[in-house]
C-alpha cells in the first residue's frame, strides 16, 4: 500500500469514528494502525452491521411517519386544537416510545403556549393539558420557539424547561426529567427564517440570541420590557412562521437524548408540521364558514346568492323565513323556476350586462304559490380577479307596508263611500219606502188578478233588491264593531255548510271539509266570518259542475313571514269550476265587479272588507279551466300585523 493510499485510508477511518459517535451502540475505537488489514477487516465489517442496523431504523422510522401523518390527518377534520395535540403527544409516546412527549400550539388570540403533555407513570399513560404564556421567559421550551432552533436539555434542574404555576400538575413530572429535546414546528406557508429580523424588519425577534439572558445592570428591566414588546409584535405578525413547539423527554434514570434522538425529533416535526397547519387551517376555515352563516343568518333582508347560470347558492334564514322554502329544496335549483320570472329578469340583467338593481320592487313566489311584494337589489360576485362568478339578490318583505298603504286608501275610499252612502241613501231609501208602500197597496187592490199580480210581484222584488243594494253600501261604510273570541274557525265553516245544504243539494255539489289536526282556535267574529265563508262556498258551488266537489281545508298557515305577520290560521275554498281570468283576478274584489246576472258585485268585496278588519288576508288562486282557491287568513295575533 502506497504512503498516499495510507493517507486516504487514515482520514476514511477518522470518519468512521466520527460516524460511530453518532451511534452510542458502539464501543470507542481501538485506534488501529491503517495498514493492519485485520483492523480494517474488522472496521468495515461493523460498518456494514452498522448500516443494516440503519436502514432497519430508517425503514421503521418511516413507517412510523407514515402512520403519524396518517393519524394526524384523520384528525384535521373532525377534531379541535386540544384534541389533536393530545392524539399527536399520544401516537408519539407509543409508536416512538417516548418517555416523555409533547405537543403544544401557538395561540396567536391569547398569546399562549398549549397543547398536551403525556407521560408514563408506572406503566400507566398520563396526559396533562399545558398554557403557557408566551411573552416573557417561561422555560426552555418556549425559548426553543422564539430562538426557532432545535434545543437539547441534559440538565432540566438547572435550566427548567417549564415555567409553570404553583400546584401545576406537572411539578412532579418536571422534577423527574433526566433530558429534554424540542424542535419548533415551521408552517410551510412563510418562508424559512434565516439570520434574525429577516422577516419583518428589526421588531422581529425570532432566532435574536440576546432574548436568552438580560445585559447587566439597570438595562435588564428596559430589556425584559423590550422583549415582551418585540414577542407580542411577532405573534401579531402574519409573517410569525412558527406554529408550535414538538419535544421528547427522558426520566432522570434513563440514559440522556443524544444528537441522534434530536435528528430523529427533528424528521417527526418535518412530517407533523405541515399536518398541524393543515389541520389549523382547516379549523380557521370552519370558524370563519361559521361566522359567515351566522352574518348571514342574523340580516334582517333575505338574500340569495347565484352562479353564472341562476342557480342558487346560499339562501339564508330570512328568506327561508320569507319564502317558505328550506335552503335544501332550491340550492342548485334555478333562481326564475323557484321564485318566480320577475325577480328573475333583474337577476339575469345583472349577471348578463352587469346592470344592478337598486331597491326595485317586483314580486317573488312563495312555496305555496302566492306572490310576495319585495324590494329588491342585486349586486355582482366577484374573485379575486374581478371576474363575475355569480349575483347576489338581497329583498325585503313590502307586504307590510303594502297592506298600510292599503289600509290607508281603504279608510280614504270608505269616508269618501260613506258620505256618497248616506246621502244616497236619504235620497233613494224615502222615495223607494213611498214606492213600495204604494205597490203594497196597489198589490192588495189587484190581489185578484192574477195577470197584474206578477208585474206587481216583480216590482216589490226589485224594490227589496235596491233596498238591499243599499243595506249592503251601509254594512261597508258602516260596519259593525267586531265581537272578537277565540274559536275553532270549522264552526264558522259547519254552520256556513248547513246553511247552504239546500242550495248544495239542488246544484249536486258536495261539500268535504278537512280539518288538520292541532289546528289553534283563532280570534274572529263568528256571525260576520260565518257571512264570509257562506259567500265563498256558494261562489264555489255555483262554479262547479254537478257532481263536483267544494273542498274547504283548514290549518296552520306556512311559516312563510312569520317573522312579519305572526303564526295565523288559514281556510282554502276549493272548486273545480271553470276558473277565473288573469284579467277578472285582478278586480275581483273591487266593489261593483261581477260576472254574474243580477249579482250585485258586492259580497266579495264585504268579505274582503271583513277578513281585513279582522288582520287578516283574502287571496284568490286561480287558472282558466283548472278551478279556483279562496283563501282566507286569520291572524292568531289579532293586530295581524298592522302597523
Amino acid at each position: 500500500m502506497s504512503v498516499s493510499q495510507r493517507g486516504t485510508l487514515r482520514d476514511l477511518l477518522r470518519r468512521v469514528d466520527e460516524v460511530r459517535g453518532l451511534s452510542p451502540a458502539l464501543d470507542p475505537d481501538p485506534g488501529p494502525e491503517a495498514d493492519d488489514a485485520s483492523v480494517l477487516i474488522r472496521t468495515v465489517s461493523e460498518l456494514v452491521d452498522e448500516l443494516e442496523k440503519s436502514h432497519r431504523r430508517l425503514i421503521e422510522t418511516n413507517v412510523q411517519l407514515v402512520s403519524l401523518r396518517e393519524v394526524a390527518s384523520g384528525l384535521v377534520s373532525a377534531l379541535d386544537a386540544g384534541e389533536t395535540t393530545r392524539t399527536v403527544a399520544r401516537y408519539l409516546a407509543r409508536a416512538f416510545g417516548f418517555e416523555h412527549a409533547f405537543l403544544l400550539l401557538v395561540n396567536r388570540e391569547n398569546g399562549l403556549l398549549e397543547g398536551t403533555w403525556i407521560h408514563f407513570d408506572g406503566g400507566r399513560e398520563r396526559g396533562t393539558w399545558l398554557e403557557l404564556p408566551l411573552d416573557g421567559d417561561p422555560g426552555a421550551v418556549p425559548r426553543a420557539l422564539w430562538l426557532n432552533r432545535t434545543v437539547l436539555i441534559r440538565d432540566p434542574a438547572s435550566h427548567l424547561a417549564l415555567v409553570l404555576p404553583e400546584g401545576h400538575a406537572l411539578h412532579e413530572t418536571m422534577a423527574s426529567l433526566g433530558s429534554i429535546a424540542c424542535v419548533p414546528l415551521q408552517r410551510h406557508s412563510v418562508a424559512p427564517v434565516g439570520d434574525p429580523h429577516e422577516l419583518c424588519g428589526a421588531r422581529c425577534i425570532l432566532g435574536d440570541i440576546t432574548l436568552v439572558a438580560p445585559p447587566p445592570g439597570p438595562a435588564a428591566d428596559r430589556w425584559a420590557a423590550d422583549r415582551e414588546d418585540r414577542q407580542r409584535h411577532c405573534l401579531s405578525c402574519e409573517l410569525m412562521p412558527i406554529l408550535g413547539v414538538i419535544g421528547m423527554g427522558r426520566g432522570s434514570q434513563a440514559p440522556p437524548l443524544g444528537p441522534a434522538d434530536a435528528t430523529l425529533l427533528e424528521s417527526i416535526a418535518l412530517s407533523v408540521a405541515p399536518v398541524v397547519e393543515n389541520a389549523r387551517l382547516s379549523h380557521d376555515l370552519r370558524k370563519s364558514e361559521r361566522f359567515r352563516m351566522n352574518v348571514l343568518d342574523s340580516m334582517a333582508s333575505a338574500l340569495v346568492a347565484v352562479n353564472m347560470k341562476g342557480e342558487v347558492l346560499t339562501f339564508n334564514r330570512a328568506a327561508q323565513e320569507l319564502l317558505g322554502f328550506h335552503e335544501t329544496d332550491v340550492r342548485g335549483q334555478p333562481f326564475g323556476a323557484v321564485l318566480g320570472q320577475d325577480g328573475d329578469h333583474l337577476l339575469r340583467a345583472t349577471l348578463e350586462n352587469g346592470r344592478e338593481a337598486v331597491r326595485v320592487e317586483t314580486m317573488l313566489r312563495a312555496k305555496d304559490g302566492s306572490p310576495i311584494p319585495v324590494r329588491l337589489t342585486t349586486s355582482l360576485l366577484r374573485n379575486d380577479r374581478r371576474a363575475v362568478y355569480g349575483a347576489i339578490a338581497t329583498f325585503v318583505d313590502l307586504t307590510p307596508l303594502k297592506r298600510a298603504e292599503e289600509h290607508a286608501r281603504s279608510m280614504d275610499r270608505l269616508a269618501a263611500l260613506g258620505r256618497f252612502t248616506s246621502s244616497v241613501a236619504h235620497e233613494i231609501r224615502n222615495p223607494l219606502t213611498g214606492i213600495a208602500a204604494g205597490v203594497q197597496y196597489l198589490a192588495r187592490a189587484l190581489q185578484d188578478q192574477a195577470t197584474h199580480r206578477e208585474h206587481v210581484d216583480f216590482m216589490l222584488h226589485e224594490i227589496r233588491r235596491l233596498d238591499a243594494i243599499v243595506q249592503d253600501l251601509f254594512d261597508i261604510t258602516h260596519p259593525r264593531q267586531l265581537q272578537m273570541r277565540a274559536a275553532p274557525l270549522e264552526e264558522a265553516v259547519r254552520r256556513a255548510l248547513q246553511s247552504l245544504e239546500p242550495l248544495l243539494k239542488e246544484r249536486g255539489v258536495t261539500p268535504a271539509l278537512e280539518l288538520t289536526p292541532g289546528t289553534p282556535p283563532v280570534p274572529h267574529d263568528a256571525d260576520q266570518i260565518q257571512q264570509v265563508f257562506i259567500n265563498l262556498i256558494k261562489n264555489a258551488g255555483e262554479a262547479s259542475p254537478a257532481g263536483g266537489t267544494v273542498q274547504v281545508m283548514i290549518g296552520l298557515a306556512p311559516a312563510r313571514g312569520r317573522r312579519a305577520h305572526g303564526p295565523s290560521v288559514i281556510a282554502r275554498i276549493r272548486d273545480h269550476g271553470s276558473g277565473i281570468s288573469a284579467e277578472h283576478l285582478k278586480t275581483i274584489f273591487e266593489p261593483f265587479f261581477t260576472t254574474k246576472p243580477g249579482g250585485t258585485g258586492l259580497g266579495l268585496y264585504i268579505c274582503h272588507d271583513i277578513v281585513k278588519r279582522h288582520g287578516g288576508a283574502l287571496t284568490v288562486q286561480s287558472e282558466p279551466g283548472r278551478g279556483a282557491t279562496f283563501s282566507v287568513e286569520l291572524p292568531l295575533d289579532t293586530n295581524g300585523g298592522i302597523p
